[in-house]
């Protein structure tokens, strides 16, 4: 009775501990270039946090498929979270400078 106890306590553990589910924010960190909401793997209709993550100052411009200028913020070196306005499919990103950004959902 003793053994089957054990035994059974070990298999309740085992599920247990093997039901975890881990959940972790997508960053994506990118510097200077001109990218599509596609390039740099973003969901549409999210309004990502972006910030400065480096020592430089960066440029950020957020254009539609018409290319008509939707948003564009100046980063200082290690700044603060800024929210993008929601981007859409055909959306072009220009960074500008000599840092890096980083993306949160």
């Amino acid at each position: 009775m003793k053994k089957s106890v054990i035994v059974f306590s070990i298999f309740l553990f085992m599920s247990f501990s093997m039901n975890l589910i881990t959940s972790v924010a997508q960053t994506n960190t990118f510097s200077e270039g001109i990218y599509g909401i596609e390039g740099l793997k973003l969901i549409p209709n999210v309004p990502y946090k972006v910030r400065n993550v480096s020592g430089g100052k960066v440029f950020i411009t957020i254009l539609n498929e018409d290319l008509i200028m939707e948003q564009s913020i100046r980063f200082q070196p290690n700044s603060l979270q800024y929210v993008l306005n929601p981007m859409q499919y055909g959306y072009k990103i220009i960074i500008a400078g000599s840092g890096q950004l980083s993306f949160t959902a």
